[in-house]
């Protein structure tokens, strides 16, 4: 091997270096790029084509290799239209060829990315920090049943939905046999037990259907009972009501007789 050939495998090689230090030089300035890939480097080995008494220099070159299908991290945002797809696939999305009365007229030609900062722009359209437009398979109001299969680009109206308040709510509950009220104590029978001659003559709230706690019977009825938790229900205007539940037991088959545990 001459020196010319020694001279241009070191430069070959010092050319596949630089390569891969470009690759990693712009994997770091995008390193905080929304769904950013990072490229890799190949090298390739390159062995001359000679005779058995010949001898020269390999060489070396570089290449990218795109990591598209690896997963990312997903991080959390606040912004309520960011999306993020965890392990395989793409969203798939529209670049507008044009734009007439700032309205954006498609090209009809599927992309697919992973970039999910989607934002409402102005017309109702979610776009990303790259500028494409979101697609999406329309579904069926009524069952809920995508219509279709091909995509159309997603956009959504401005226009308030109506309130809609809560009609029923579907409440379950373990209650405990022997409840631990504040009032409860173990050596006395049916201490555990919510008792009405504790609340003010025509407010005895096991009537059901009118029986209500008034203001100083409170506290005889928060002793007297257990926290059932709380849900969440909305009122005609679509403001949000706390429903607090609690439970009081009222009877117990332990006293004997015609007695029976009784919750209300």
């Amino acid at each position: 091997m001459g020196i010319f050939g020694a001279l241009t495998t070191s430069v070959a090689g010092l050319r596949s270096q630089s390569y891969a230090l470009e690759n990693i030089s712009g994997n770091i300035a995008n390193s905080q790029t929304t769904a950013f890939k990072r490229i890799d480097t190949s090298f390739l080995d390159l062995i001359p084509d000679t005779g058995n008494t010949t001898q020269l220099a390999g060489s070396v070159t570089a290449n990218s290799r795109e990591t598209n299908s690896v997963q990312g991290s997903v991080q959390a945002a606040s912004v309520a239209t960011y999306m993020a797809i965890n392990g395989d696939g793409f969203f798939a999305v529209q670049k507008p060829g044009s734009f007439t009365d700032n309205l954006p007229v498609f090209d009809g030609v599927d992309r697919y990315t992973r970039r999910g900062d989607f934002t409402l722009d102005k017309s109702g359209f979610l776009v990303n920090g790259a500028g494409y437009y979101l697609e999406g398979i329309p579904i069926d109001p009524t069952t809920g049943n995508v219509t279709g299969s091909t995509p159309k680009v997603l956009k959504f109206s401005n226009d308030f939905l109506p309130s809609q308040p809560t009609t029923a709510v579907t409440y379950r509950a373990n209650l405990a046999n022997y409840p631990l009220t504040t009032k409860h104590d173990t050596s006395v029978p049916g201490s555990e037990l919510l008792k009405p001659a504790d609340f003010t003559a025509g407010h005895d709230p096991t009537v059901a259907g009118t029986g209500k706690v008034i203001g100083s019977d409170v506290q005889a009825f928060i002793d007297e009972s257990i926290s059932g938790g709380a849900v969440t229900a909305y009122d005609v205007s679509g403001s949000p009501v706390s429903l607090q539940f609690r439970w009081a037991k009222t009877d117990s088959s332990t006293l004997g007789g015609a007695h029976t545990d009784t919750w209300n």
